[in-house]
């Protein structure tokens, strides 16, 4: 679903723990916004014990734009789940360090929520669905086993690609993750730069969050050029995104990040499915607010973040 008719590119404001609360979109994470048009923000609200609120009623909200009061027409709680994709460079690497993948990615797989729809994608020689979407996560872990060394290159490219292209086709709403475990091996997708903004242009769309997990080969990389568009690409997705980027150079790490990886989705996931929309009124003649647009609320001690299209990364 497409929820950026009006928005800019990034996610988060800043979060401000006050008697009032008051949250803030800065100004450079607002690039257009129309006049006399209904415009739509997420507001996620932690209590002082750090779970989300869920009673907020529509009185108890205000939205400024450069400290201007502006009409809330609707408040709505909304409850759309996180879906995941987990992407995986399967090359000939695996050989070496095939038990430290499988143990990495089960205590990943470990670390998310019961619930979460998750699909399991490795990437050699082509994108190629190991698990298929589904809530069940003992089916994930079964599936792990069906990761294995193949010595193609890797379709880094076309794996991102192919799972925004799922989410472009569900018309569902959801908060749409791509956690990459890849490296800086052979890259076999034959990808455009006309390809590059499709697939930034429809992660923006459809709100993903992307997570990348880059391994270097070093001296086991094919040239000297090897991986540079999945650094690329990676270092470019998740800037764009909000999500985290992370280098290594020994396989044995994987076992330690991927369930860190797993526990930062969790944390999103609490925040992202129990959050407000807020639907407020722009007036005539109204421009791009240059302080920010704010929420505040009356309730004490809470903790917030307001976004344009409900991302909540985790820092």
């Amino acid at each position: 679903m497409n929820r950026l008719t009006n928005a800019s590119l990034r996610p988060v404001g800043l979060c401000v723990v006050a008697t009032w609360l008051t949250v803030l979109l800065r100004p450079d994470l607002v690039v257009s916004l129309q006049a006399q048009q209904p415009q739509e923000l997420f507001l996620s609200i932690l209590d002082p014990s750090g779970v989300p609120v869920t009673d907020l009623r529509q009185d108890e909200v205000t939205v400024l734009e450069d400290g201007m009061k502006r009409e809330t027409l609707k408040l709505e709680p909304i409850n759309w789940p996180v879906k995941l994709v987990v992407l995986v460079d399967n090359g000939a690497f695996a050989s070496n360090a095939l038990v430290q993948l499988r143990n990495g990615l089960r205590a990943f797989f470990e670390a998310i929520p019961e619930g979460i729809e998750m699909s399991l994608v490795t990437l050699n020689p082509q994108p190629r669905a190991g698990v298929r979407p589904t809530t069940e996560r003992q089916k994930l872990i079964q599936g792990i086993d069906l990761v294995t060394p193949d010595s193609g290159g890797a379709r880094f490219a076309e794996g991102l690609l192919e799972a925004v292209n799922r989410f472009d086709k569900d018309k569902s709403n959801s908060f749409p993750v791509i956690m990459v475990v890849g490296t800086d091996g052979a890259e076999s997708s034959t990808f455009r730069e006309r390809d590059v903004e499709r697939l930034s242009k429809k992660i923006t769309e459809h709100a993903v969050t992307v997570h990348v997990l880059m391994l270097s080969l070093g001296g086991d990389r094919t040239s000297a050029t090897s991986g540079a568009l999945q650094v690329q690409l990676g270092l470019a997705l998740t800037e764009q995104t909000g999500g985290k980027y992370e280098s290594i150079v020994a396989a044995t790490r994987l076992q330690a990040l991927l369930p860190e990886f797993g526990q930062r989705i969790a944390k999103s996931h609490l925040r992202q499915s129990h959050q407000y929309r807020i639907t407020y009124q722009r007036p005539a003649g109204a421009g791009v607010p240059s302080q920010g647009i704010s929420a505040t609320t009356s309730r004490e001690g809470l903790a917030g973040m307001l976004s344009l299209d409900g991302r909540v990364p985790e820092p």
